[in-house]
């Protein structure tokens, strides 16, 4: 990291030198504004990036969260009100503003670090006509299940391996009297996430995965057998009587953040939690993970005993303003080294093809990294790469409606909608 940091502040030295800036140019620029989704301790560990950044060069950064990223970052493209920088929880937005020329191409000295730090695939998702925006800074895996070993342990619980033995072990916890699952899908603007995750994760399972690719890139829509049975799965592991805390109609009133409360009462309300990685900020303070600490998690199980598929999601850096402090700040994200402040605090995964830290050992860290590692199938959240107008917008819509109504048929209506409201001009697929 220290070595790094010397070679930011050369470059940014040489930065300021080609503008033809004093000494001084880098505390009169401009606040550099930088956007995303984390609020609370993953804003802390965000603002923990950007000292870094901020000590190296002498730029100043604003850091703004907001959890209804998706409406928000579009309000502010329409009102002209444009961040410097933004890390989007939805690539597909990085394409629909690139492809309408809000974004900004990456520098080419930004483009070179990237291309030695990322994947081409990694890279191709925040392309549009050979431009490319955006880069993945931070990846979080979505298939996860949290649990208490201590309750599973004394209730006689085992880990399921399968899909059949997680419908199993289900039947055994209700036969008990146990309700199975903590769920809570209010997300202010964005509420119904939590439940377009579980149906993705199901598709990964039961479904081809070059059907789960035809359905994330917008090419298949709702109607489809395979997509509809990924509703069934869901309706039948997670929305029965008695199988999330409260009942299906109270969990999308349930703040996400906080729905796995429940799990941590001295007689706990709901045994199982299907969260992504991030939630491990959002676990009580003092909290251990691993199979002998307070809670622990398991991979969402496949069809068989093999590898599971693993879905993944995270943020991609991409900038609305091209400057030289704004490309100072991407070209210090666009490093492996740039987590390393997150990664000291916890809950930090790279998605650099190269990320190895010098940071504390964390064994939650780095069983998340095995797990990535040894993922046979890894695919990013569907509703984030589809149109924004069906993935950020009818998906969210018609889970919702799902829960409340149980009418599939309305709620696929709802959710096919969003396919009219394409502007036909408007290019989605990666790489065009």
């Amino acid at each position: 990291m220290r070595r790094f940091v010397t070679i930011l502040v050369a470059g940014a030295v040489a930065l300021s030198a080609c503008t033809g800036a004093g000494g001084e140019s880098a505390e009169e620029e401009d606040i550099i504004e930088v956007f995303s989704v984390w609020r609370g301790t993953e804003a802390e560990s965000f603002r923990a990036v950007l000292d870094e950044f901020e000590a190296a060069t002498g730029y100043k950064t604003k850091y703004v969260g907001s959890a209804a990223f998706a409406d928000r970052i579009q309000e502010r493209v329409t009102e002209g009100d444009l961040p410097d920088v933004a890390l989007f929880p939805q690539p597909s937005l990085i394409r629909r503003f690139g492809t309408q020329g809000y974004l900004v191409p990456l520098a080419p000295n930004v483009l070179e670090i990237a291309r030695d730090n990322y994947d081409a695939d990694a890279l191709e998702v925040g392309t549009v006509d050979d431009f490319v925006y955006g880069f993945p800074w931070k990846i979080d895996v979505n298939s996860l299940v949290w649990y208490r070993p201590d309750v599973f342990a004394e209730r006689g619980y085992r880990v399921p391996k399968t899909l059949t033995e997680l419908a199993e072990l289900i039947l055994e916890m209700q036969d008990s009297g146990d309700t199975i699952w903590c769920l809570g899908m209010e997300s202010f603007g964005s509420t119904g996430w939590v439940g377009t995750d579980w149906i993705e994760d199901i598709m990964l399972r039961i479904q081809p995965v070059e059907v789960y690719d035809e359905w994330a890139r917008g090419e298949l829509d709702f109607d489809d057998f395979g997509v509809r049975e990924a509703f069934y799965w869901w309706e039948n592991l997670a929305l029965q009587p008695g199988q999330t805390f409260g009942g299906p109609r109270a969990i999308i009133n349930t703040p996400w953040e906080t729905s796995n409360d429940p799990m941590f009462a001295d007689d706990p309300e709901c045994l199982m939690h299907r969260q992504a990685s991030f939630y491990e900020d959002h676990l009580p303070d003092g909290t251990t993970i691993g199979p002998e600490g307070d809670v622990d998690v398991f991979v969402m199980p496949g069809h068989d005993r093999g590898e599971p598929p693993l879905l993944v999601s995270g943020q991609f850096a991409a900038a609305f303003t091209s400057n030289p402090g704004v490309d100072a700040l991407l070209a210090y994200l666009a490093t492996a080294e740039s987590g390393e402040p997150w990664a000291e605090r916890g809950d930090y995964l790279s998605p650099h093809h190269d990320s190895a830290l010098d940071v504390p050992d964390d064994d939650f860290e780095v069983r998340l990294a095995t797990i990535l590692s040894e993922a046979t199938v890894v695919r990013f959240d569907a509703a984030d790469t589809m149109p924004p107008e069906v993935g950020l917008g009818t998906f969210w819509d018609g889970v919702v409606e799902f829960v409340a109504t149980r009418n599939l048929d309305a709620a696929i209506a709802t959710i096919n909608s969003g396919y009219e409201q394409i502007d036909p001009l408007l290019s989605l697929d990666p790489g065009s």
